[in-house]
């Protein structure tokens, strides 16, 4: 229980914190995986709770199902990333002057405008799998008009890469074995 409690730490949205904490009797249910997808769409699309805490915490709940909570949590986020940036698309320049004036003056920014512009897909994929925010992209993404599909795949393929790491770790630390490799933490009850 310690390591659900650590990540649910790391959320900003206390509201949500607590909400994910009370699925934890339902984590063998056949509706969790797809209501996983449902929650990360939301993180996603509130720009405040990350993702990453919140897979930590849902895969622990039920370590064993860790590859259905990753493929579940992968796809709800990639939509919402999608959605996301679709809309963006029709309300980008006054939302961003509205929410983020200072982005335009970072030198950061322009270096990912240059990165997106020539290598859109790629850039994309890449800063979905880092432990970067990707807002900025999924916004610049907006602005220069990624087709949908396009970011849909490359946040499909990053975030993928990314959550299966994350899920991975995650059920080894709590004690699924990797590979018919038996470990120390095997024996160990979650709740010490």
């Amino acid at each position: 229980m310690r390591l659900i409690t650590h990540a649910l730490e790391f959320g900003h949205n206390l509201g949500i914190r607590r909400w994910v904490g009370r699925l934890v009797p339902y984590a063998d249910r056949w509706w969790f995986p797809p209501l996983i997808a449902v929650l990360s769409a939301a993180a996603t699309l509130s720009l405040t709770v990350p993702v990453g805490p919140m897979l930590i915490a849902l895969v622990a709940f039920n370590p064993r199902r860790w590859r259905t909570v990753v493929v579940w949590s992968v796809l709800g986020s990639a939509i919402a990333g999608a959605l996301f940036t679709h809309l963006l698309g029709h309300f980008g320049t006054v939302w961003i002057n509205d929410r983020l004036p200072q982005l335009a003056a970072s030198k950061h920014w322009h270096y990912l405008v240059s990165w997106v512009s020539s290598y859109g897909f790629v850039t994309l994929a890449a800063i979905a799998a880092s432990p970067f925010a990707q807002t900025p992209a999924l916004i610049l993404a907006a602005l220069l008009g990624l087709p949908w599909p396009e970011v849909v795949g490359a946040l499909l393929l990053g975030k993928g890469l990314k959550y299966s790491l994350v899920g991975a770790v995650t059920a080894h630390a709590t004690g699924v074995p990797m590979d018919g490799i038996k470990t120390e933490l095997d024996t160990r009850p979650l709740s010490d």
